[in-house]
């Protein structure tokens, strides 16, 4: 099939291809409830014609919520308006979430109920935004959204944009210094999406639990979905994860490490009281349960190590927001386990100075409104400078560290703190680590495990601090350890905050 090169385009592919097969699934009042991909589209379709009578030339439209079917009736109802969605992290703070509201030029904001006590503020910091849609309910001084698809319920939106056009700004969520909205086109989105062959990916059941504003989940569960004929299974908190598991059955999932190890850690524990592993792995995933989709940050061989021992396949994957994001694909039985993954077709990636740069149609128009990172992130034959430092072994990439955490000690040697902190991940009395440089040695912060049952938990965290310093040379070996009461501070993908480090 020729591929779709705008998600308007895609939305209607999907209706014509798949009808009604169930796209999303939730489960709300131990009920499931199936939404097809045709009556998506219908969604999605009220809410374009809406868009398109308020604004005949467009518009940009924040968003604030979570994964299920309202939000994405929303997004995609931008889509269909040939508009321009902002989808930002319902987890930031109102003056956060204003700024970069005002920052993106929006002029719609559809939000849910965990910003119901904020709206007097954005209607002080944000005089541009014309309209409210409450996402859930119907709310003082805004609109529903479920009136809106009602009201609009036959009409459909004009037009079809161009693959060209501005699709959607999201906003980095960024290990330092402001966020930045990355733009992208239709056309950068849909590459990413449909750039892997269908390995007979229809009908299969994809547990979606990551932050839905963030790209990794937008593309890899939402719009492969629509490309694929998948079905999307709304986890609706990560405390459920593993509940949600065993009441959806899916055949996969995407996660970031940090959710991974956390599922590793209770499946080893579990085994300290049943010895069969693999009975464990069921257990927890289920009989249709066939490979975890990694990415977001670096995964450690430990981990994938330590589930297949239960029998879980994990593939671990590579990508950033500006490339849409995927620059690697997790490869189930990976011949390379340890790298992160295979570059993906139509992607070109070249080592510069042991950075990654990498061309692809997949790769961002640039930061909104934002020359100056522009420029620093593109060059002007268009490879993307990503930050991350690696290599390439027979199509595979592997990841060494990044650029700005490097560590360059006095005496010219450069450490990457991610190869230390990789070979604490697994090691069940740290709760978190990082590693920085501190009076021009290498130093860390510990956050220990609070649930970890030790009579002396410091003497044993030491201890494999000086068996990991011994497989170093010195230059590489922690000479100074601090402790924390609390865990650090995190991005919407659950990486550490570096700017947190209270001892940096």
């Amino acid at each position: 099939m020729d591929r779709v090169m705008t998600i308007k385009g895609l939305v209607y592919s999907a209706d014509e291809r798949f009808g009604d097969e169930p796209f999303i699934r939730e489960y709300i009042n131990k009920e499931f409830r199936d939404t097809s991909f045709r009556a998506f589209r219908q969604r999605c379709d009220s809410v374009g014609a809406w868009l398109q009578e308020k604004f005949p030339k467009g518009v940009h439209a924040a968003l604030i919520g979570s994964t299920d079917r309202d939000y994405l009736t929303a997004w995609f109802g931008i889509q269909c308006a040939c508009s321009v969605s902002v989808p930002l992290d319902v987890a930031n703070s109102a003056e956060r979430i204003a700024d970069e509201i005002n920052r993106s030029d929006s002029e719609v904001l559809f939000f849910d109920e965990r910003h119901e006590a904020d709206l007097e503020r954005f209607r002080e910091l944000c005089p541009d935004v014309k309209i409210y849609v409450h996402l859930h309910k119907a709310f003082e001084d805004t609109l529903y959204l479920e009136d809106i698809v009602s009201e609009y319920e036959s009409a459909k939106p004009a037009g079809m944009p161009s693959p060209d056009d501005l699709a959607a700004i999201l906003f980095t969520s960024g290990t330092t210094g402001q966020s930045k909205g990355v733009m992208l086109r239709n056309s950068n989105l849909m590459d990413n999406a449909t750039c892997e062959p269908d390995l007979g990916f229809h009908g299969n059941k994809r547990l979606t639990v990551l932050p839905i504003h963030h790209v990794f989940c937008f593309t890899c569960d939402i719009l492969c979905a629509l490309w694929y004929g998948r079905t999307i299974c709304v986890n609706d908190s990560l405390m459920r994860i593993l509940k949600n598991l065993k009441i959806f059955k899916p055949t996969d999932a995407t996660f970031v490490p940090m959710i991974t190890a956390s599922i590793l850690k209770r499946m080893q524990q579990m085994a300290e009281r049943n010895p069969d592993k693999k009975a464990i792995g069921k257990e927890v995933f289920g009989e249709d349960f066939s490979v975890i989709y990694s990415g977001g940050a670096y995964l450690s061989p430990e981990i994938i190590k330590g589930l297949k021992e239960f029998g879980i396949e994990i593939a671990q994957g590579y990508g950033m927001t500006e490339c849409s994001p995927r620059i690697c694909n997790g490869i189930k039985f990976s011949p390379q386990p340890e790298s992160v993954g295979r570059v993906v077709p139509g992607c070109e990636v070249k080592i510069v100075d042991n950075e990654i740069w990498v061309k692809s149609p997949s790769v961002m128009m640039g930061y909104y409104k934002n020359p100056e990172e522009t420029a620093n992130a593109l060059t002007d034959d268009g490879w993307l400078r990503t930050g991350d430092l690696g290599y390439l072994n027979d199509g595979y990439l592997y990841i060494t560290g990044r650029k700005k955490n490097l560590i360059i000690l006095d005496n010219g040697e450069n450490v990457s703190p991610e190869e230390i902190e990789n070979r604490f991940v697994t090691f069940e009395p740290i709760k978190e680590m990082v590693v920085f440089e501190h009076e021009h040695t290498i130093a860390a912060e510990i956050y220990p495990d609070p649930e970890y049952a030790s009579d002396d938990i410091r003497a044993e965290i030491q201890a494999q601090i000086d068996a990991v310093n011994d497989t170093f040379q010195p230059a590489k070996r922690i000479v100074k350890v601090f402790y924390r009461d609390c865990e650090f501070e995190k991005t919407a993908s659950k990486k550490i905050l570096r700017s947190s480090i209270q001892n940096a």
